[in-house]
């Protein structure tokens, strides 16, 4: 993977040469002595430049993982902290850790289904972006399929390892069938929206904007919705997150506090002005403005203030915990870790109360 790399503004020799020629020669004109009391122009540094580091950031392209991409540029927050951020697009959670395994990516947005990575140790959970129900299972009209109970048999098209799959599971469960009576197939996130649309799969268990994409194609009255996340509150609540790298954590633990302070200003920038969030996240990831929209009424943002009281209080440690159920009754995890071992709340909570 190939990172735009930062450039540094350097001085050419030259120009450097004839502007101390130039300062000489107006030192040494009129009476021909130095005025050694006289103000002395500081020379041109590059302290704004020294201090900017560059964070290696993976988005998705939907409102929860680029809208404070796109704000946080345009409005120069990450500037302001001293941060210049390389965003990397990615569709799903698991090739985030990939990435960040191999040292390409720093800090990363996941949707709740990839959770489970973080609790096997990949990446540290550092804050939590929404609470969403945007994951959805639909099936094709001519599927036949009207409930979960419908799916016995069937095939559904679902990237593992992502909160679509989480959703589709539960749905399997509560409707008294196990995994083996459904032939789920993995596939990308596009391929599964490819296969649905074709008519290849019965079924997709799939996330906004994507749903949205899949609408525009066949229209929503070919599409028979099965549930989403809020079919399963309040037993299950589905966080989206900033995760970090561990490696990055320890070493550069003052540019987290950073990136957090500058997440902070983004959150409630997006909250307090959502009509332009969507025109810059459109801008940003050329997903159409009504999609980015229609993903907006799935989404119940988590701002700074309450983000620091569900780290305090506990809240945030149960909704990990819960998750981690659902990981270990799938065969992700073999048991449910204790959610504090991968949470990391301290910069989070100092970007709120510094």
């Amino acid at each position: 993977m190939v990172y735009k790399s930062q450039s540094v503004i350097k001085l050419p020799l030259a120009a450097l040469a004839l502007s101390l020629t130039l300062l000489i020669s107006a030192c040494g004109s009129g009476s021909g002595s130095t005025n050694a009391n006289a103000p002395q122009t500081p020379t041109p540094t590059a302290k704004t430049e020294e201090k900017v580091q560059t964070i290696n950031f993976a988005y998705m392209p939907n409102m929860g993982g680029a809208a404070p991409i796109a704000i946080g540029e345009e409005k120069g927050f990450f500037k302001e902290a001293g941060i210049k951020m390389n965003a990397v697009k990615f569709l799903s959670g698991p090739p985030e850790f990939q990435a960040m395994a191999a040292g390409e990516i720093d800090i990363a947005y996941i949707g709740p289904g990839a959770t489970f990575l973080s609790a096997q140790g990949q990446g540290n959970i550092i804050g939590i972006v929404s609470l969403g129900k945007s994951d959805m299972v639909f099936a094709t009209k001519k599927s036949g399929i009207k409930e979960f109970k419908d799916l016995k048999g069937k095939t559904v098209g679902v990237p593992k390892g992502t909160s679509g799959e989480m959703v589709l599971n539960l749905g399997i469960e509560k409707a008294g069938l196990k995994l083996s009576d459904v032939n789920i197939v993995n596939m990308d996130v596009a391929g599964a929206v490819t296969a649905y649309v074709a008519g290849k799969v019965d079924a997709v268990a799939i996330w906004s904007p994507y749903t949205s994409e899949i609408e525009k194609q066949i229209g929503k009255e070919n599409m028979v919705k099965l549930g989403d996340n809020s079919s399963f509150f309040p037993e299950y609540s589905f966080p989206s997150s900033w995760v970090v790298n561990p490696k990055f954590l320890k070493e550069k633990p003052e540019l987290v506090d950073k990136f957090m302070k500058a997440m902070a200003k983004t959150t409630e920038y997006k909250i307090s002005h959502s009509d332009e969030a969507v025109k810059l996240t459109a801008a940003y990831t050329q997903v159409p403005e009504d999609s980015l929209k229609q993903e907006l009424e799935s989404i119940d943002w988590i701002d700074s203030k309450k983000l620091a009281t569900v780290f305090k209080d506990g809240t945030a440690k149960q909704w990990f915990d819960n998750l981690q159920k659902l990981f270990v009754a799938n065969g992700k995890m073999d048991s449910i870790v204790p959610s504090e071992k991968f949470m990391t709340t301290d910069p989070a909570i100092k970007a709120v109360n510094p």
